[in-house]
């Protein structure tokens, strides 16, 4: 992972086991089903320049990963392989910028060597390595800005390529995701506690590498703070909260690793030692550690902005860095050899155990997005109607894509305001919104019902959101007769209801969707069949 090899038969014997260990983590899964955010990250990248910005306008991230990923489509496919391969990418290179930080932090290679591996070996980094998202290109970006910091303002780097390095990587971060604001934010907060005399420096190329971003995409940002995208974030609990810093290992490896290090600290003569040399980089590791997460945190007190296994990763190098120093210089080798061997291969069977399993789903093998659009390939005929439901669109339409069908079927989503923003929706029910709902499933149902009077089948993605799916289904129940329902499970519906074409629909069938509907059901009937269509 870096270029140290571990003298000690021990170590060596644990170095082949990581490499190993990385291609499993890469390799096996890596042909999962996609799901809800992966499928829309590909749909908002496949767009275009102009299409991202569109895209991204009514969601709540920024640009600079799908400009990456559109170049990447562009050159590779959008497979699940190739797409998961720009992750797989900075997932190795994450494991480096941890590596190189333990080293020059730790001042030898193999603190530099253990910091890459418990950066190789988190789930956090491991789930993201094969996560269509911009979540491992944030890690690795947060890894080379805790680098450069702790170069430019500990290790008195004055050199142009340590300040262009410094712009470069956190105006990269800041075009990536929100949170690295909080990288920088910790930063900040490091200089003023332990090296004020840079207090000056540091401001003037934060605010030089925040810039372009400011600049380029502030009036876009201001949009999407009003555009609901974060609203269905659920206030956190205190658990949570206390739980938010064992999410990199897990709550009982967590604890373990943790006290281990703590213990090898504290009472091993190699720990005394370490304690009393100068340690002042070991305190600024952690206190970028805890101040990146502790910040985004209380912030929640006000606002929701925290969702467990995805945005930490900005504090993974600096914790994984730190335990590494620690452990490479307090522990004993055949005993710390021995641990890691033991977390490596609990990794390595946690991954083969979920190589079906799509990330950040709990899904029962066999099942998934990608089961049910496949489903609808085989057995929906080109004019059929497909209604989604919730969020079950993207992931839907991503897999339509690849079969080259994006044209085959009538695509409806209910609520309608869906289709505009595929990553989100609001599931919320009160009163001032039940007449907007009825008024549009009177339109969308005339509509299904004229599509199923032209002998074409409606095929509703059911089992989530039930109160806003019945609206619907109600009006489709009373209007087309219901053949059938297929239990498929996705992460947003637990099954598709297949509705056949009536025998005839009468004026009062026609007329309960509300006024003007018959007239439109006669319209609908009339549509012309999607291409493809026998």
């Amino acid at each position: 992972m870096i270029n140290a090899v571990p003298r000690y038969t021990s170590e060596r014997l644990l170095g082949v086991a990581s490499l190993a260990g990385v291609a499993i983590f890469l390799g096996v899964g890596i042909e999962r089903p996609v799901w809800l955010d992966e499928a829309n990250s590909v749909l908002i990248a496949a767009r275009g320049f102009s299409g991202i910005v569109e895209g991204l306008r009514h969601e709540n991230n920024l640009p600079g990963y799908y400009l990456l990923l559109s170049v990447w489509m562009r050159v590779f496919g959008d497979s699940e392989i190739a797409l998961r391969s720009l992750s797989a990418i900075f997932y190795l290179g994450g494991c480096l910028a941890a590596g190189v930080l333990g080293k020059r932090a730790g001042g030898n290679a193999r603190a530099g060597w253990y910091s890459a591996f418990f950066y190789a070996c988190s789930p956090l980094a491991i789930r993201n390595a094969q996560n269509i998202r911009m979540y491992a290109l944030l890690g690795m970006l947060s890894g080379v800005s805790a680098l450069s910091f702790l170069e430019l303002f500990w290790q008195g780097d004055r050199s142009w390529r340590g300040k262009t390095c410094f712009l470069v990587v956190n105006a990269c971060g800041l075009a990536t995701h929100v949170w690295f604001s909080f990288v920088l934010g910790a930063q900040f907060l490091a200089v003023v506690l332990f090296a004020r005399r840079e207090l000056r420096r540091f401001v003037a190329l934060a605010l030089a590498a925040a810039a372009p971003i400011v600049l380029l995409w502030g009036p876009f940002f201001v949009e999407q703070i009003r555009n609901g995208a974060t609203s269905w974030m659920a206030p956190l609990s205190g658990g949570v909260i206390l739980t938010a810093f064992t999410e990199f290992y897990g709550y009982v490896p967590a604890a373990l690793l943790y006290g281990f290090a703590t213990l090898a600290w504290t009472l091993s003569p190699a720990g005394q030692r370490l304690r009393t040399r100068n340690t002042h980089s070991h305190r600024v590791l952690a206190f970028l550690f805890a101040a990146s997460l502790a910040a985004p945190l209380l912030i929640c007190a006000v606002r929701p902005i925290y969702w467990p296994g995805r945005y930490a990763i900005i504090a993974l190098p600096a914790i994984a860095a730190l335990i590494g120093i620690v452990l490479a210089e307090s522990a004993p080798r055949a005993l710390l050899a021995g641990v890691c061997l033991l977390f490596l291969g609990f990794g390595i069977a946690t991954q083969f155990a979920q190589r079906e399993i799509a990330v950040d789903t709990q899904l029962p093998a066999g099942q998934s997005d990608r089961t049910t659009a496949e489903f609808l390939l085989q057995h929906a005929t080109p004019g059929d109607a497909i209604v989604f439901t919730s969020l079950t669109r993207a992931a839907a339409d991503y897999y339509f894509r690849r079969a080259h069908a994006e044209e085959r079927f009538v695509e409806i989503s209910f609520p309608q305001e869906i289709a505009g923003h595929l990553g989100w929706a609001d599931s919320r029910m009160p009163p001032e919104r039940q007449g907007a709902l009825q008024a549009e499933a009177a339109s969308a149902g005339a509509r299904l019902c004229g599509i199923a009077a032209a002998g074409h089948k409606v095929w509703l993605y059911d089992g989530y959101s039930p109160q806003i799916n019945a609206v619907l289904k109600g009006k489709l129940d009373a209007a087309l007769t219901r053949r059938r329902e297929y239990p498929l499970l996705g992460p947003y519906h637990s099954r598709i209801v297949e509705y056949d074409p009536p025998q005839s629909i009468s004026a009062s069938v026609a007329a309960s969707f509300g006024p003007g509907s018959s007239t439109a059901v006669a319209r609908a009937a009339d549509v012309p069949r999607c291409r493809g269509s026998k």
